[in-house]
């Protein structure tokens, strides 16, 4: 159930690096009379009257944000290259006999009344009020603990994460059998197969990663079957790929990686949500696009782009007036050419083109 919240916005200069637009803000709201902080990193080169989008990173349990952002998982040098705001937020600090400690509030049996929807909403509204931040492309992501949140985000704030990803954490059982996500968002799983705290199998708390995999492919409404590949030594990647609905499902499979945030995380994060908006993959369901950039008659040359490949294998096809055929020399096309391709050896100068995918 999504709470309703009463909000106040606070914020104030934390920091200045060595550009003046490059800032770190620490944010506060109050939400139901509660203080929730977050910090907010505005990228080198930060313009205000553009939009960018968003990546939220949320810690781990008994961590903070600050921390978080500095040891575990710091996006910066990234949000700098690719123009986006990194922001990190705070947990609710608990007291007990053994001292404080930080976590997330989960929907569900355990839920103890933070509200982290609320938070959530509220901090991407301030970041498209105060900083014009692209509400179309706003991502989050966590580790352990606040991996676990990224189930209740997917689940009841798909119309607001275009993209999640998580980290050494799985769904809960409960949020698996009471909850029914209206909405699709990109969906990234990075998991050690010996992690103890969030077990890859599962246990009676939370499903198996294959579980949480099969159910939000079925969700996306994804291909049903994975390809593969070896990623580095010890880490497979599966994608399922998109179909009719745009959506996609990955996931990291570390052999022998234990509760951790491996060293890859940030790259493959930020490479997967920056594919999305909030209606899919950015592109997705536009028609194929075939341009000719450039024939040289002298060395027999073609140079084409390709815009808007599905998953598959391609080839380009002529017909000087006929049937088409294909083209000669033949080479297969898909997703991971470059473009633009240069063609040798075709020697027809009036022809039409076509790309057709291969059966």
């Amino acid at each position: 159930m999504i709470k309703s919240q009463c909000i106040t916005v606070f914020f104030f200069l934390f920091s200045s690096f060595c550009a003046l637009s490059q800032q770190l803000i620490n944010k506060t709201l109050r939400i139901d009379g509660t203080t929730r902080e977050y910090l907010v990193y505005l990228p080198s080169n930060f313009d205000s009257s553009e939009s960018i989008p968003v990546l939220f990173c949320f810690h781990g349990g008994d961590m903070y944000a600050e921390s978080m952002m500095r040891f575990t998982a710091d996006f910066r040098q990234l949000a700098d290259a690719n123009q986006f705001i990194a922001v990190y937020p705070q947990g609710l600090v608990t007291n007990s006999k053994g001292g404080s400690s930080t976590t997330w509030n989960y929907e569900g049996p355990y839920d103890n009344g933070t509200d982290e929807i609320g938070f959530a909403e509220a901090m991407i509204d301030d970041l498209v009020a105060d900083h014009s931040a692209d509400s179309d492309r706003i991502y989050a992501c966590g580790f352990s603990q606040g991996g676990n949140l990224m189930w209740d985000y997917a689940s009841l704030l798909g119309n607001r994460f275009a993209a999640i990803a998580s980290v050494a954490a799985s769904m809960w059982e409960w949020t698996y059998e009471d909850f029914s996500p209206t909405s699709r968002t990109g969906i990234l799983t990075i998991h050690g197969t010996n992690d103890s705290y969030n077990p890859y199998n599962g246990n009676q708390y939370s499903i198996s990663m294959n579980q949480l995999n099969e159910y939000w492919v079925s969700i996306n409404g994804s291909q049903s079957s994975p390809s593969t590949n070896q990623f580095s030594r010890n880490v497979t990647r599966y994608l399922w790929a998109e179909a009719e609905g745009c959506h996609t499902v990955e996931h990291y499979r570390v052999q022998e990686g234990f509760h951790d945030w491996p060293s890859f995380s940030e790259q493959v994060i930020w490479d997967f949500v920056s594919q999305y908006n909030i209606d899919g993959l950015i592109g997705c369901g536009d028609p194929v696009e075939l341009i000719i950039n450039a024939y040289d008659s002298s060395s027999k040359e073609l140079t084409v782009t390709i815009k808007n490949l599905r998953p598959g294998t391609f080839e380009l096809r002529k017909s000087t007036g006929g049937p088409f055929e294909p083209l000669r020399p033949g080479l297969d096309i898909d997703r991971n050419v470059v473009f633009p391709l240069t063609i040798k050896n075709v020697n027809d100068e009036a022809l039409l083109l076509q790309v057709w995918e291969k059966l």
